[in-house]
């Protein structure tokens, strides 16, 4: 007895020997994980992926502006620099 959900598959005549086996016997092609990632992206509504991306702009601007501009800003002229400091609690001299 066959199994129900068994399909006959017709070969055509002139293909024998291992090619027609392999034709037969191959395996199901696996998706590429770039094609996978784009059915995952489209799924995902157009404001979600909006807001995604003005979101990875935002970090990979602040990551740039961070690693670009120099924060170290000249003494004020009318503060005189700051020495040494200390973490350590200091007593008075009262």
């Amino acid at each position: 007895m066959r199994h129900p959900l068994h399909i006959a598959l017709s070969v055509p005549v002139g293909t024998t020997g291992p090619a027609a086996a392999v034709a037969r016997h191959r395996k199901p092609r696996r998706p590429s994980p770039v094609r996978a990632a784009l059915a995952a992206l489209t799924s995902v509504p157009p404001a979600r992926r909006l807001a995604a991306g003005l979101g990875a702009a935002s970090v990979l601007a602040a990551t740039v502006l961070t690693a670009a501009v120099d924060p170290a800003a000249p003494v004020a002229p009318d503060r005189v620099p700051a020495g040494r400091t200390s973490t350590f609690a200091q007593l008075s001299g009262d």
